[in-house]
């Protein structure tokens, strides 16, 4: 019994090292969007937003007024956009998702995936442009 005691002890400090390790890791890229923006069915306000990479599938923003979200995604490659990084939106008349994130640290961006509003919109034939924005660190 006490050397499975001490075994759990040993291993919940681990556990808690190796989370202050990732979350001293974390890559943020700083982005202003000038306008309002979808992540899945919420609505983001323009503003300046922090972009955490992913940690576990979960892209984090913080912005505005306390304003924050998360975005489920999964790793694409593709062309990365120079520079730290940025932020790609699809965009079907004036409602804009955010569709890709990407960092200077790595060559493989992060895609959102569609949500069931998109999906309407996109299934409506509504014209599509993508926009992408540089970021700063």
């Amino acid at each position: 019994m006490k050397k499975f005691v001490l075994y759990a002890i040993a291993l919940i400090c681990i556990s808690r090292a190796a989370s202050v390790v990732s979350q001293a890791q974390t890559v943020g890229l700083k982005v202003n969007v000038p306008f309002n923006f979808n992540i899945e069915e919420k609505v983001l306000p323009a503003g300046q937003y922090l972009i955490l990479a992913p940690q576990g599938g979960t892209l984090r923003i913080k912005g505005p007024d306390g304003t924050a979200a998360l975005a489920m995604t999964n790793p694409v490659s593709g062309t990365r956009p120079e520079g730290v990084g940025g932020l790609s939106f699809r965009c079907y008349g004036h409602r804009c998702f955010l569709f890709q994130f990407w960092s200077a640290r790595t060559e493989t961006g992060q895609q959102v995936s569609k949500c069931r509003l998109e999906k309407e919109l996109a299934g409506e034939k509504q014209q599509l442009a993508l926009i992408t924005l540089r970021g700063s660190q």
